[in-house]
């Protein structure tokens, strides 16, 4: 298990509409593999608030009441943090300073942390991918809380990581901060000159990484062994802390990404929100849509066309299509590649149908062909798949429930509502399109099985594939079991077997847990190690967490014109 202690202070979290910019830092590592600690800091300027509060009241400093004050900023922050990351998808877990057992001593505002319970974080990984906690904040051996002093939050990223590598867990402390590096001069100050460093001694950091990195936390880390990472959002780099001293030579981002985008229906407006919350990194070029004239109130209007025949040009980085159907899909995402832009979409059927062509253009241009979004909407079941395709590991059976829709019917049937009635339900939460064909016909999951059937097993193709479909008669559960529509792909003697049905498992099976929207998929490798995946399969949140992420991630790795 490979953890990451992710802290989040108020530089970053400068108000509550900034923590979905920390919700996609946050699945960015979940998509790579990793399983995350977010320590969190309270909004900006929120605990100077609570304390000058304090102060109008008493003698803040020696006030026993005072720590119970500020500590209600740091939990504000972390639980609608955790309440973000679900939204998104992402399985997340909150837990307390209490819960996790995380005992300080010293004096009530500058207290340093003396033990925590390692096995609780440990075991909560194991279920789910996110553990949110308040930073900050920590207990006495009396049960009163108290603070780390400023900055505090540092130092409780720090303490938990080394706490988890004592407890044999691989884990590294990653502090996001509102610059991207550590510099030998503030570049506020003076500009570009400033260099950014790859990494700093600990002899070097302790003289110049304060105040961006609290000084009881780079002590901590210094005198333990550590290595911390300091970086800024979204970024590709960072100094580590703890490493050799070297400037840094990775080019930085001199400029926002461009992207062009196709829809603005329910996930189009959502993942156009959030690029309006990344505009320091995304520039929105250009949106077809199919009438310009409409929703003139959107923040993004002037940015309509309807002109499809003009609308590929190289005068962007990114395409992003959020169409539907396979045309003007296919046609677009081609003619982007074939120009040299990269591309990105939640189209499973435009990309399924043209999968060859488009890996040709890409292929032919150098630009990126991504499609995460297209199959499992926040559940990152291709990145799983393309992982362990560049680790030379063979896939011996890939098995999923691959449509949010259709499972929330399915889970809202077995709760005991009508079929009608879960299918109302579905649209009026928009889990579903008012035509719903595609969802229970098995249409959504060929499309999706076919993509990640290329991928796990290359150049093979199942000469027949036994579909099922979802109808009011078919939901039958037997007492004690479950029922899922499992698309299901594996080798054999005779060729590649695949399946797209409804299955009756034990009531504990993994896929049986893939509650209402969600998405799973158990992938088995020849090492005999067995992958989990889940995450969130419909719903505009999680649909444009994932396109956010590849529109960064090629930003992270394609050099901009």
């Amino acid at each position: 298990m490979s953890i990451l202690v992710v802290k989040f202070g108020g530089s970053v979290l400068t108000s509550e509409s900034a923590l979905q910019r920390a919700v996609a830092e946050i699945y960015r590592y979940v998509r790579d593999a990793h399983k995350v600690i977010a320590v969190v800091s309270a909004f900006k300027g929120q605990t100077d608030q609570l304390l000058r509060l304090a102060g109008s009241y008493t003698q803040a400093s020696v006030s026993s009441a005072t720590p119970h004050l500020v500590a209600t900023g740091e939990m504000r922050a972390a639980t609608l943090l955790a309440m973000a990351a679900e939204r998104s998808g992402i399985v997340t877990r909150f837990r307390s300073a209490y819960e996790i057992g995380l005992i300080a001593d010293g004096e009530h505002l500058n207290a340093n942390p003396i033990s925590i319970k390692a096995d609780v974080l440990t075991r909560d990984l194991e279920t789910v991918d996110l553990v949110v906690v308040p930073g900050y904040v920590a207990e006495n051996a009396a049960g009163e809380p108290v603070l780390l002093g400023r900055g505090g939050s540092d130092l409780t990223a720090v303490y938990i990581a080394k706490a988890l590598n004592d407890a044999g867990v691989n884990a590294t402390a990653r502090l996001i901060k509102d610059v991207d590096a550590v510099y030998d001069a503030d570049p506020a100050t003076v500009g570009d000159s400033a260099r950014p460093y790859e990494g700093l001694s600990w002899n070097e950091a302790l003289k110049i990484a304060f105040p961006v990195v609290q000084g009881k936390a780079m002590r901590y880390a210094a005198d333990n062994g550590l290595t911390v990472e300091v970086a800024g959002l979204a970024k590709g780099y960072q100094t580590v802390l703890g490493g050799q001293t070297a400037y840094r030579k990775t080019p930085t981002l001199k400029r926002p990404i461009r992207i062009a985008v196709m829809g603005a229906g329910g996930v189009g407006s959502k993942f156009l929100e959030r690029c309006l919350e990344w505009s320091d990194l995304i520039e929105v070029d250009r949106i077809l849509v199919r009438d310009a004239s409409k929703r003139r109130d959107h923040p993004l209007a002037a940015k309509f066309t309807s002109d499809a025949r003009n609308f590929v040009r190289n005068d962007v980085d990114v395409f992003v299509d959020i169409g539907t159907g396979v045309s003007p899909s296919a046609e677009l995402l081609e003619g982007f590649l074939k120009a040299g832009v990269s591309v990105t979409s939640a189209n499973k059927q435009a990309v399924a149908a043209s999968a060859d062509k488009l890996r040709a253009a890409a292929k032919s241009s150098g630009a990126l062909l991504t499609y995460s979004a297209s199959v499992g909407g926040g559940a990152p079941i291709i990145e799983a798949l393309k992982r362990a395709a560049a680790a030379g590991l063979k896939v011996t059976s890939l098995a999923g429930v691959l449509n949010g829709t259709s499972n929330f019917v399915i889970d809202q049937v077995e709760s005991g509502k009508s079929f009608d009635a879960a299918m109302d339900e579905a649209r009026r939460l928009g889990f579903a399109e008012p035509d719903s064909t595609a969802d229970l016909d098995g249409t959504d999951v060929g499309a999706k099985l076919k993509l990640l059937r290329e991928i796990a097993f290359p150049g093979q193709s199942p000469k027949h594939i036994e579909v099922g479909q979802i109808t009011e008669d078919s939901l039958v559960i037997p007492q004690g079991k479950g029922l899922r529509y499992v698309a299901r792909a594996y080798p054999t003697a005779d060729g590649l077997q695949g399946s797209m049905k409804l299955e009756v498992l034990d009531a504990d099976h993994y896929l049986v847990g893939a509650r209402g929207e969600q998405n799973r998929a158990i992938i088995e490798l020849d090492t005999g190690d067995t992958w989990y995946v889940t995450g969130k399969g419909a719903g505009a949140w999680p649909t444009s967490e994932s396109l956010l992420a590849d529109t960064l991630q090629i930003a992270r790795e394609m050099p901009l014109k």
